[in-house]
């Protein structure tokens, strides 16, 4: 069996390339299949840690493509281009320099089955250039936030996507969504959810703060934009180290002296809130196992993969209620009281909250954090935290999934 996957992003740093290269290296320790890839890459990128038997990759900032990856979100933690301020000949250039890799990858690799991520502009192309091979896309979210944004652009550059075998959904909410604007049938979606990668989000058994007044660190990592809700949970945590000033507020994402002269104004350039990015994963968990609390006030995901990471890796979380999250974490864990959920507050172009709703949804998120911190001080390391789970999400379990789907269509 060959396989083939398919991403128009950098393979690591956002939710789809962490599960790009996942998938990648859970199905080749399952199953002796060969893996190909084709992906994106800056000018300062490589991508040595993919665990494939051939690369196909799209060299963006160069002279035949002069400008950053296409981000399927607006704002991306590397440099990108948004996809609807794309000009004419973007496009076109866009298009050429994927079309000549999946040719390539046709003439030398000819795989059985191609795995597409994100349905989307890749998609279509990969459906023209292999009309008799099955293709599997996989649905992260941010596709349908394009499709309904950007409907013009979706009609003339995506169109139907009915010829895919099957689309991997991260969630049950998805499916009608997925089949009015990308014209899929009901058999055609799967609800497969997401995973984390248990051998790097652990925990650590070490910090005990019970009963002391060790400061609990609170975490954010993502995007450093309004959609994130950051400038909403740094009010909110302005409020809350009024009650516990030994608190910390770690920021981690690509910031800009925009965000960082706002996260100032907000919180009177408190010193106890720090910004900074990372280059991997590995080095985000590192930080997370000496956290306590992850905040995560996002007011759209296709899941939201970074709360289950967060909880792996043992950390208490507060999280707006958002629907891929609360289906993939289950009632039972969902409800477990180192969760507390914050309802979303009223939206516009689903991600952005308007300007009434915004002092309730600050004054929501600020009791929440108080209700964990205070769970925090009061339980420490007696708290039965539900590791098993969560052991149930991860990546072991989904990519068993999905290479049981691809047996069945071959």
């Amino acid at each position: 069996m060959k396989i083939l996957h398919c991403l128009a992003q950098l393979p690591t740093r956002t939710g789809s390339g962490v599960y790009y290269r996942n998938l990648i290296s859970e199905m080749k320790k399952q199953k002796a299949w060969e893996q190909a890839g084709i992906f994106g890459l800056n000018s300062n990128h490589t991508a040595s840690w993919l665990v494939l038997d051939q690369v196909y990759p799209v060299h963006f900032e160069t002279e035949d493509l002069p400008f950053p990856i296409a981000g399927m979100s607006d704002e991306m933690p590397y440099n990108s281009t948004v996809y609807h301020q794309m000009s004419d000949e973007m496009i076109q250039k866009w298009k050429a320099a994927f079309r000549e890799q999946l040719k390539k990858a046709k003439e030398e690799f000819n795989p059985d089955l191609i795995i597409c991520h994100h349905l989307w502009m890749l998609c279509a192309l990969v459906l023209e250039s292999f009309p008799d091979v099955p293709v599997i896309g996989i649905s992260h979210g941010t596709d349908l936030r394009q499709a309904k944004q950007n409907p013009s652009m979706a009609k003339e550059h995506v169109g139907s996507l009915a010829g895919l075998k099957k689309v991997l959904s991260l969630s049950e909410s998805d499916v009608n969504d997925l089949q009015s604007l990308f014209d899929l049938q009901e058999d055609q979606v799967v609800v497969t959810g997401g995973a984390y990668d248990p051998s790097v989000f652990y925990p650590c058994q070490s910090r005990s703060i019970m009963g002391s007044k060790l400061p609990i660190r609170i975490i954010y990592a993502g995007k450093i934009t309004d959609s994130k809700g950051v400038f909403e949970l740094v009010e909110a945590y302005s409020r809350v180290r009024k009650v516990y000033p030994e608190l910390t507020l770690d920021l981690v994402g690509r910031e800009s002296q925009e965000t960082i002269d706002r996260i100032n104004q907000l919180s009177g350039h408190d010193p106890s809130i720090h910004l900074f990015d990372v280059e991997s994963q590995d080095v985000l968990a590192s930080h997370m196992r000496r956290s306590d609390l992850f905040a995560f006030a996002s007011y759209y995901e296709g899941l939201g993969l970074i709360a289950l990471e967060a909880l792996a890796s043992g950390l208490h979380l507060v999280s707006n209620r958002l629907p891929g999250l609360c289906e993939q974490l289950g009632e039972e864990l969902g409800s477990d009281p180192v969760i507390t959920w914050v309802d979303l507050p009223e939206l516009k172009n689903l991600d952005e909250i308007t300007e009434e709703a915004r002092p309730d949804y600050v004054e929501r998120l600020t009791e929440a954090l108080l209700q964990q911190v205070e769970y925090i001080y009061m339980k420490g390391k007696d708290v039965q935290f539900p590791y098993e789970k969560i052991e149930e999400h991860s990546w072991r379990g989904l990519a068993g999934k999905i290479t049981e789907l691809i047996e069945k269509i071959s």
